[in-house]
């Protein structure tokens, strides 16, 4: 069975993307940048998802994707920084406070995608894991409800926010190397998805750009002095923010209601944040029928600690695995062929090896492929 994906710019993360800059796009669509960081790498562990704080507003970006018939909802980088700005928790990008970590993470361009052992992507929304939800939602009903799922690398978590709202009965359990992305992106999309009450803005976006920008004039009309009186926290939150900013859809997080919300997700959803390689540990017995993970084969420095991962939470016999990723990742080394290179030669404790398939190539300039792992018994 062949799949072919055709996604444009527009089904991308636009906050991180200024489509008036091609480099910025090219990057987005095939290169990578890594910076080295004499950082160690960070111990996984178990994320306190009931302790997550969250505003009392969530906005979000609606992903009409091409076949899925559930659109899904992700929030907006924009909103991240409302709330991180609200909160009076941003400290200038201090780099020795956690939240100015975060806002360089969200303002790193294409000049600095990857910080190694600080930021390993999550903010941005890759095509691959778009492929993968498409892939996912084409599958037969039984292959697709009553799993146990593990999503490696999960950032926006668009494959897990899928299968968590195709079926009540799935567990999705998510992982990431930063917990900052599962705080202020993961859990709010599946908060987006799967609890709350979404409202779709009513107004298309140009008509609120429009709005937006006939207030813009009317602040610049008023005087230097009242400019000045404006700077102070309201004008941090304009910087952070920035101008424009518009939003698909939103839902209100009542307070008193944020709680029994929270604990919704711990009966469904298990957050690790971490480097893989201490993953196996934490999740001790438990064996996944499915694991998916896009756009996390770049570094053939990880792959290792990736394959591992999933050789020792996979299930036995019938566990199945699908991997997105692009051919080629430029400028960082990784890629199809140095993954299926390493599994052709690991094997688990039991000896026991992959048979890997491919199960969707794009036609696009830079070539996007889905691999399917099963174990070869």
């Amino acid at each position: 069975m062949a799949f072919k994906f055709n996604f444009s710019n527009d089904d991308l993360d636009l906050d991180d993307v200024d489509q008036n800059s091609t480099e910025q796009i090219d990057s987005s669509l095939g290169d990578l940048s890594l910076e080295e960081s004499a950082t160690q790498k960070v111990p996984c562990s178990e994320y306190d998802i009931k302790a997550c704080v969250l505003p009392t507003l969530l906005q979000a970006d609606i992903l009409d994707i091409p076949k899925v018939d559930t659109p899904l909802y992700k929030r907006t980088l924009a909103d991240v920084k409302f709330q991180m700005a609200e909160q009076d928790t941003l400290l200038n990008g201090d780099a020795d406070n956690e939240d100015g970590k975060v806002v360089e993470m969200l303002n790193l361009n294409s000049n600095s995608d990857l910080v190694r052992g600080v930021y390993e992507g999550g903010f941005k929304t890759w095509e691959c894991s778009l492929d993968l939800v498409e892939y996912l939602s084409q599958l037969p009903k039984d292959q697709i409800t009553g799993k146990r799922v593990l999503e490696l690398g999960c950032g926006s978590a668009l494959p897990s926010l899928l299968l968590l709202a195709k079926d009540p009965s799935n567990h999705v359990d998510v992982q990431d190397y930063n917990d900052q992305v599962i705080r202020y992106i993961t859990i709010p999309n599946i908060l987006l998805n799967t609890v709350l009450t979404v409202q779709e803005s009513a107004a298309p976006a140009e008509d609120v750009e429009s709005s937006d920008e006939n207030e813009e004039e009317e602040e610049e009309s008023a005087s230097s002095d009242d400019d000045e009186e404006e700077e102070g926290e309201d004008g941090l939150k304009d910087q952070i923010i920035g101008e424009n900013v518009t939003c698909d859809a939103e839902a209100e997080l009542p307070a008193d209601k944020v709680p029994d919300m929270l604990q919704r997700i711990t009966e469904r959803t298990r957050a690790f944040v971490g480097d893989w390689s201490g993953l196996p540990s934490l999740v001790q017995d438990t064996k996944y029928d499915m694991i998916v993970t896009s756009e996390t084969i770049y570094s053939e420095e990880a792959l290792p600690a990736l394959v591992e991962a999933v050789q020792k939470t996979l299930k036995k016999p019938d566990g199945v695995c699908y991997v997105a990723a692009k051919t080629i990742y430029f400028g960082v080394g990784g890629g199809i062929l140095p993954f299926c290179d390493l599994l052709d030669k690991s094997k688990d404790a039991d000896g026991d090896k992959f048979k890997v398939d491919k199960v969707f190539e794009s036609e696009s300039t830079v070539k996007r492929e889905i691999l399917r792992l099963k174990w070869d018994l």
